[in-house]
């Protein structure tokens, strides 16, 4: 049946429903990933599944659910006393003697400069160096890397930076990576520090 056999004011009613549809479903997805988002953050902040899901009214397992959806349990943030003195930078290599200029990993670190690289990397997707690395988007056709914080494979990811950077020895590189996503909570812990 063509559009001509169709009385124009319904359809043009049910093609704005169908709008209004679509930007609700857009708009439901952007504040479900906000939450399981949210969610996690309060996790790697040191919130347990079993707190987070008393105080947020749902089971043990669905809190589980969602912070495995936004990236994994795997805790990271601003470590201390495990942490030697002067860290260095898994991107750049460069070692930092202000522990306040770090972001941890589990078994990595970030600078705060190599942080920010990495974000100019993914929003230009234009290599750029950090030191005597370079940082690199990743593509979407390198399915295998992963990021260092979360352990997101590429695909999972809305973007991903690498960097081989020099290892301790002086000799091997190590290979690294940080996703958008562990990029923006590295952001916020930025901004808390500066607060």
């Amino acid at each position: 049946m063509s559009d001509d056999h169709l009385d124009g004011k319904l359809l043009a009613a049910a093609r704005h429903a169908q709008e209004r549809l679509i930007e609700a479903e857009h708009d439901a997805e952007v504040a479900r990933a906000e939450f399981h988002r949210a969610v996690r953050r309060l996790h790697l902040h040191g919130g347990s599944l079993r707190e987070l899901a008393q105080a947020l009214g749902l089971s043990h397992q669905r809190v589980h659910q969602i912070v495995e959806a936004a990236g994994g349990s795997r805790r990271w943030g601003r470590r201390r006393a495990a942490r030697p003195v002067a860290a260095a930078c898994s991107f750049c290599g460069r070692r930092h003697p202000d522990a306040s200029d770090m972001i941890a990993g589990p078994g990595v670190y970030i600078c705060e400069a190599c942080a920010t690289l990495a974000a100019e990397v993914l929003g230009t997707g234009q290599a750029t160096a950090a030191g005597p690395a370079l940082i690199r988007p990743v593509t979407e056709h390198e399915k295998r890397e992963r990021c260092s914080f979360c352990g997101k494979y590429r695909p999972q990811c809305a973007g991903l930076a690498a960097a081989a950077s020099p290892a301790a020895d002086g000799k091997t590189a190590r290979h690294v990576a940080i996703c958008a996503e562990c990029l923006a909570l590295c952001a916020e812990i930025i901004a808390e520090r500066t607060a």
